[in-house]
């Protein structure tokens, strides 16, 4: 946005406002943005962003939580929202300070989570005049947000205000049907004097807002083609998403389900149909199936995914919102639990028994193999770390090797632990942050992180936020750098640099971080000691920091050894 100029020292366009309308136009928003129905503030120091603090600092209803970094305050954000599916709110002052929600911001766009932005700003005329802390904030996030406004400076009446809340609001929960839930921003020019000289006498006021009905939307949903072969993949998905109506329609015609690890259907069902370990089988057996029903975004496995590139032409994904993010041809746009119930009422036909019972019978082969396997490796850590976690916990996993080792090396379970990951952009930095967000709204469960040594490094600033009272355990595999790329053909390449660029070891002492972070500190040196060691912080309150080291290249071992067994096994079938 372009500046007015400066005129003889005075600035044209300046509107001089009354000292209290930049709080009333704060109390406002706290006011609205809690009657539609959120409850929890992520907000960063400033002085530009003070009227917004004061108001919803002031609202009772609203808990809020003090962050000074506000790029881990933004991934904080992500993993409350996470958690609680309701939109969170980030405040932050004018400048680079709402830059730095940025890479939070992706990830919450692609991995379909609400946040609602509230950024300070400079008045307009001040805008390219060399202010300082000025920037341009208009459409700062592109494409990466659902709705983006700038609010003006404030007014008297606050209809216009109250419109562009609720727009910001539909589109961040994804009411109006047309994308999905994701973050949005709001942006707040303030003049000064920011705020009255004294705010002891400030008392928010009483809004009578009328009642807001969530929209009923019915979906034509078409029954499904009768199959012999059919098969129903659940991909990553936050919080209760219907899986019990998705199990039901699974043993309606009979179709296998190949549950991701973030599917919250993988542990916490006892149903047979419920398959954890075919990244292996699909490794060493051709499957055809004849149908593939798609619910939740695209799974972990790198397998699974290019036989679903394969199977374009014969699989359906069905989603409440849209298609986002997604290349699947065949989309229905339906909630789950509505298309489940319609075909287990309607459908009239059920799959070959003998398709079913070939798959059960190699995910009982692989996952016996893997349930006895002992040797040391990041694939038993992950193994153990979920095995760990008491009913009703939860899991927080980093990307890179943990979210692929958790793939592949845990098995289906009738304990319940909600599982959760930054897999919309899959980048290593503010999984900390994210986590103890997760954590912050369930003090009372065991919650667990496992992150490799380096994502640990790009987000440590974020254990500051521990002292807020978040109960975690923090389960790091130190490989001494980047292990997965060492998976990669790119580690066959004959590089001389790869160690310092892609390995990339940070040579980190992490009980010296755990000190300086207040947190528990304990090394394992193996299964055993890694799991009373879990078990040891589960006792214990605060962020508790396990360490265990690993050599990358015994991984590889580990890892290819596991394989063999697994392809040994699979060869008499």
């Amino acid at each position: 946005m372009p500046g007015y100029g400066i005129i003889n020292g005075i600035y044209p366009n300046k509107t001089i406002i009354n000292q209290n309308q930049n709080i009333q136009w704060s109390i406002f928003t706290a006011s609205y943005l809690h009657h539609l129905g959120v409850r929890h503030a992520c907000i960063s120091p400033g002085a530009r962003n003070s009227p917004l603090t004061f108001a919803v600092t002031e609202h009772s209803n609203i808990k809020c939580i003090s962050h000074v970094d506000e790029r881990s305050s933004a991934f904080f954000a992500l993993g409350l929202a996470k958690s609680t599916q309701k939109p969170v709110i980030l405040i932050s002052t004018s400048g680079t300070a709402p830059a730095n929600f940025y890479p939070a911001v992706i990830e919450a766009s692609l991995s379909r989570v609400p946040l609602i932005i509230l950024s300070a700003d400079r008045p307009a005329y001040l805008i390219g005049t060399g202010a300082n802390q000025t920037i341009n904030q208009q459409n700062l996030y592109g494409s990466h947000v659902r709705y983006f406004t700038d609010v003006g400076l404030p007014k008297n009446n606050n209809e216009s205000l109250k419109k562009h809340l609720f727009t910001a609001f539909q589109h961040s929960f994804g009411l109006k049907f047309e994308e999905p839930p994701g973050p949005v921003h709001l942006n707040y020019p303030f003049d000064e004097p920011l705020l009255p000289e004294n705010v002891s006498g400030i008392n928010p006021h009483s809004f009578n807002f009328e009642n807001i009905e969530k929209p009923n939307v019915k979906f034509p949903i078409p029954i499904l083609t009768e199959a012999k072969t059919p098969l129903i993949i659940v991909g990553p998905m936050e919080g209760n998403c219907h899986q019990k109506e998705m199990i039901q329609l699974a043993e309606r015609i009979q179709a296998p389900i190949l549950a991701d690890p973030l599917s919250q259907l993988r542990y916490g069902s006892n149903s047979k149909m419920v398959l954890a370990n075919y990244d292996y089988f699909l490794r060493c057996k051709k499957i055809n199936p004849d149908l593939i029903i798609r619910f939740g975004r695209k799974p972990t496995s790198k397998v699974l995914n290019q036989l679903l590139d394969k199977w374009k032409g014969k699989t359906i994904l069905i989603d409440a919102w849209r298609q986002f993010n997604d290349d699947c041809p065949q989309f229905i746009q339906s909630t789950i639990g509505g298309y489940c119930q319609y075909q287990i009422e309607n459908c009239g036909w059920e799959g070959d028994p003998s398709w079913q019972n070939q798959l059960l019978a190699w995910e009982k082969q692989v996952s016996d193999i893997i349930l006895h396997e002992s040797v040391f490796s990041e694939g038993t850590i992950a193994k153990c770390c979920v095995e760990s976690i008491k009913n009703d916990g939860q899991l927080f996993i980093g990307n890179s090797m943990p979210i692929r080792d958790v793939d592949m090396f845990t098995l289906a379970s009738l304990k319940k632990i909600d599982t959760y990951s930054n897999r919309g952009a899959s980048g290593i930095d503010g999984v900390i942050s994210s986590a103890l967000g997760m954590s912050h709204n369930l003090v009372n469960k065991n919650s667990l992180l496992l992150i490799g040594d380096v994502s640990f490094y790009h987000d440590m600033n974020g254990l500051l936020a521990s002292r807020y009272g978040a109960n975690l355990t923090i389960v790091i595999i130190n490989n001494s750098g980047g292990g997965i790329f060492s998976f990669l053909p790119i580690a066959e390449s004959g590089l001389e640099n790869f160690q310092q660029y892609w390995t990339t070891d940070t040579e980190l002492q992490i009980n010296k971080v755990a000190e300086l972070y207040n947190c528990k500190y304990y090394f394992a040196e193996n299964l055993k000691e890694l799991d009373n060691s879990i078990q040891e912080s589960f006792k214990n309150k605060g962020v508790q920091i396990i360490e265990v080291k690993t050599d990358i290249d015994e991984n590889i071992l580990a890892h290819n050894g596991l394989l063999e067994k697994v392809e040994i096994v699979l060869s008499g079938n």
